[in-house]
């Protein structure tokens, strides 16, 4: 099969989506006993970790990349996410701060996979913030063809600042429209 791809598909049945449901809520909850800082390290340790794994499956480093996404929510000064969303942000990371996982990630090639499906349930809950913050990122990076000169300068602040309340009101007018509840009940 050198050279070829296929694949590979689960389902998670009910018992399955209310045990990383389970999991996630926990990881929740004791994230106000966490240090902020710490759960963005540990977020971005487990996204470096997996990226320089050459025994880490690329479906499982595709779905880990989104841990990037989301600590650059919390981080990003030109995106300024509200604090509402970013303490959101943290509690979602804060499973990805816990070394007891579920599959120890040092087992070859599955060692990640727990961590690659409790990110989709992260990603779900985060979707519209995902998608909008990944807009800002593209816009951003194309804002300016000459960052350096002094109009860009001048002009880039007011450019970024424009789209991310564009795109913060079509993020409020998703979630409203969405409702409180989500997918999975988180």
């Amino acid at each position: 099969m050198a050279g070829k791809s296929f694949k590979v598909s689960f389902n998670l049945d009910e018992e399955d989506v209310s045990y990383f449901r389970s999991l996630y809520r926990k990881a929740k909850r004791n994230a106000a006993s966490l240090d902020e800082k710490q759960i963005i390290a540990d977020s971005r340790g487990l996204v470096a970790k997996v990226s320089q794994s050459k025994r880490t499956p690329n479906f499982v480093k595709e779905a880990i990349d989104t841990l990037g996404d989301l600590t650059g929510i919390i981080e990003d000064e030109d995106w300024a996410a509200p604090k509402a969303v970013r303490n959101q942000v943290v509690a979602g990371l804060a499973y990805f701060s816990n070394p007891d996982d579920l599959i120890p990630d040092h087992i070859p090639a599955l060692g990640f996979l727990d961590d690659a499906i409790m990110v989709k349930f992260v990603e779900e809950e985060f979707k519209h913030e995902l998608r909008a913050y990944r807009r800002f990122k593209r816009f951003r990076a194309g804002a300016e063809q000459r960052p350096w000169s002094s109009v860009a300068k001048e002009r880039l602040p007011k450019r970024l600042e424009a789209e991310r309340k564009k795109l913060r009101a079509e993020v409020e007018k998703k979630n409203k429209a969405e409702g409180k509840t989500r997918r999975f009940g988180f």
